[in-house]
């Protein structure tokens, strides 16, 4: 099978940083194009918003578009950054900016784009944790579910 697309997830951290340097290097030995994913994952706010923003779900539902367009636009150009390093490097790099759960929506982009190859890193974890969670959960997910192959980085 021939990888034509290697779709990259990152999160801003050192081992997104070094799964895309692997990424890149696999994009050139194959001639493939490096797609770079950021997911704004919703989190659910600790404080009542109600506190804040009054009991107006309208109100509410603005600044939580806000917020979401804003965090889009910083990403944004994170990963349009991110992918201009590999492009000077490789054939070809995009990068993408989503909302929602992570590791949906890098399985939906690796199925919609027809991906070959995901590479993403892991946390590196120490002692206890290390043997009982010895994936995050977004790796986890993404190994089981992949609809290609998935190199994890680490």
């Amino acid at each position: 099978m021939e990888i034509k697309r290697i779709l990259v997830p990152h999160d801003g951290d050192q081992m997104s940083d070094k799964a895309l340097m692997y990424a890149g290097e696999l994009s050139r030995a194959l001639n493939a194009e490096v797609v770079i994913l950021h997911v704004i994952e919703e989190q659910e706010i600790k404080i009542p918003a109600t506190i804040l923003l009054g009991n107006d779900p309208v109100t509410i539902s603005k600044a939580k578009r806000s917020i979401i367009r804003e965090l889009q636009q910083k990403w944004t150009k994170f990963v349009t950054e991110k992918a201009k390093l590999v492009s000077s490097n490789t054939q070809n790099a995009s990068s993408e900016v989503k909302t929602g759960d992570a590791a949906e929506e890098i399985l939906r982009t690796a199925k919609e784009s027809q991906v070959g190859l995901i590479v993403m890193g892991t946390r590196q974890l120490r002692g206890l944790s290390k043997v009982v969670t010895a994936l995050g959960s977004v790796a986890r997910k993404v190994s089981e579910s992949a609809p290609c192959p998935v190199m994890l980085v680490h």
